[in-house]
């Protein structure tokens, strides 16, 4: 029997490519829920790169992959944890969740796909959970700690068994505002792993050894700090 798997993320330009890589892998999504409501920083965090991040990201994600999503299959709900989420999830009764660039997920939720949900989460979540994780690994000069990790999801935020997790692989000249092109490409390769392993036997997941400092969003004053620093250590690579 077909394995229904659903997609609970954010209508961005690097989750677009997230998505779309993996329908054309041939990965067949039965939803794709999309959060509209975001929590916001009660100080500033913006305007810093998010310009250049979005420019790299259109010129390079979509070279050979669709920028348009199957709107058939797109639903906006305001939170993940939303009356409208939950109907469509009681409705579905969905196998497992693929989970990027949401809100908390609460514990209804999470019991309403059989076999659980996988998080996308952009840093080594050991070390570094909650938002922001390659800023924070960069601030705190820790560069060999900037990477991706893709975990089952729990009640708490991304301390959850390890299915896949890999390092960034930093290059001469690289730039903070082309972090998440790269994270992303390498969220998307490991999720797409991890769906492959689901298919054949299941998820394959370990304990984490430590549990990771959680951080919030990184106040813009910090984020320029940050910035020179990454892209001054890349420049001496």
């Amino acid at each position: 029997m077909k394995k229904k798997v659903v997609v609970l993320s954010s209508d961005t330009t690097h989750h677009r490519y997230f998505i779309n890589f993996l329908i054309q892998k041939g990965i067949e999504f039965d939803s794709i829920i999309f959060e509209t409501q975001h929590v916001n920083a009660p100080f500033a965090v913006s305007p810093f790169f998010e310009d250049k991040e979005e420019h790299f990201e259109k010129s390079n994600f979509f070279i050979n992959i669709n920028y348009s999503l199957p709107e058939n299959l797109v639903v906006d709900v305001e939170t993940v944890n939303s009356s409208k989420a939950i109907e469509i999830f009681d409705t579905l009764k969905p196998d497992i969740g693929i989970v990027f660039g949401t809100g908390k997920i609460n514990k209804k939720v999470l019991g309403m796909f059989k076999d659980g949900l996988i998080n996308v989460h952009r840093g080594i979540a050991q070390y570094y959970r909650g938002l922001d994780s390659d800023l924070w690994a960069i601030y705190h000069r820790d560069y060999k700690n900037i990477g991706v990790t893709i975990h089952m999801v729990d009640s708490e935020l991304d301390t959850g068994e390890i299915l896949y997790q890999e390092n960034i692989l930093m290059h001469k000249g690289m730039k903070t505002h082309q972090l998440r092109y790269y994270t992303t490409k390498i969220a998307t390769d490991l999720i797409y792993k991890s769906i492959l392993d689901y298919f054949s036997s299941g998820f394959k997941s370990y304990p984490q050894e430590k549990r990771g400092r959680y951080y919030s969003f990184m106040p813009l004053v910090l984020k320029r700090i940050v910035n020179k620093r990454f892209n001054s250590f890349c420049e001496n690579l």
